[in-house]
C-alpha cells in the first residue's frame, strides 16, 4: 500500500518529491518509506522508466535506453545552449556564490544580459544575494531545476573541476582562484 502512495505522489508532482515531503503527507516514518524506495527501485529497475533520487528529490525518469523513442513524440526541438552560455553556468555552478564580474574575469570577456536572463529565465541560476561592495552587483548560484534538468542529486555529484580543463590554458593568476 505504501508502495503504491509513494508511486501515486511521484507521478503527481511535477519537480522532484522530497523524502520529507512524502514523510508529512503520508504520516509515516523516514526508515520505512526509504525501505519502499529501495524496493520500488529494485522494481523499476528492468522497466521503461526508472525510479531517480534527483535533486534531493525522487521522480520517475524515462530509461536511458529509451530516451531516443520517447523523443519522437517532440516535434520541436530542444533549444540549444550556446557554448558562451554553458561556459558561464559552469563557472556558476563550480564557483558559486559567485558575481557577474567575477565571472567575466574567469571567461575573460564580458558576460552579456542576455545570456544572464537566459539562464534565469531556464531556472538554471537563480540570485542568492547581493555582494556587499560598491555597487552590490548580485550573487549567482545554480538552482534546484539545475540539478534535476541536469540529472545530479547535489553539487557533489558534479565532475571534478580539474577533468573539464587543461590546466596550463588557464592563466597563472587565476589558478590562484581554483
Amino acid at each position: 500500500m505504501l508502495a503504491q502512495q509513494l508511486e501515486a505522489l511521484i507521478l503527481a508532482s511535477e519537480i522532484p518529491i522530497s523524502l520529507e515531503k512524502m514523510r508529512d503527507i503520508l504520516a509515516t516514518d523516514r526508515s520505512s518509506l526509504q525501505l519502499c524506495f529501495a524496493e520500488l527501485e529494485v522494481f523499476y529497475a528492468q522497466r521503461g522508466i526508472r525510479l531517480m533520487h534527483i535533486a534531493d528529490g525522487w521522480q520517475f525518469r524515462t530509461a536511458p535506453k529509451y530516451a531516443p523513442l520517447v523523443l519522437q513524440l517532440w516535434q520541436t526541438r530542444a533549444p540549444k545552449i550556446s557554448r558562451s552560455m554553458l561556459e558561464t553556468l559552469a563557472i556558476i555552478a563550480y564557483q558559486q556564490p559567485t558575481t557577474r564580474a567575477e565571472i567575466e574575469a574567469l571567461r575573460g570577456i564580458r558576460v552579456s544580459s542576455s545570456l544572464m536572463s537566459g539562464l534565469l529565465e531556464r531556472g538554471w541560476v537563480k540570485i542568492i544575494g547581493r555582494k556587499d561592495v560598491p555597487g552590490r552587483p548580485h550573487i549567482y548560484g545554480t538552482s534546484k531545476q539545475f540539478l534535476s534538468d541536469f540529472g545530479l542529486n547535489a553539487l557533489h555529484d558534479l565532475p571534478d573541476a580539474s577533468q573539464l580543463v587543461d590546466m596550463h590554458d588557464i592563466p597563472l593568476k587565476e589558478m590562484e582562484k581554483i
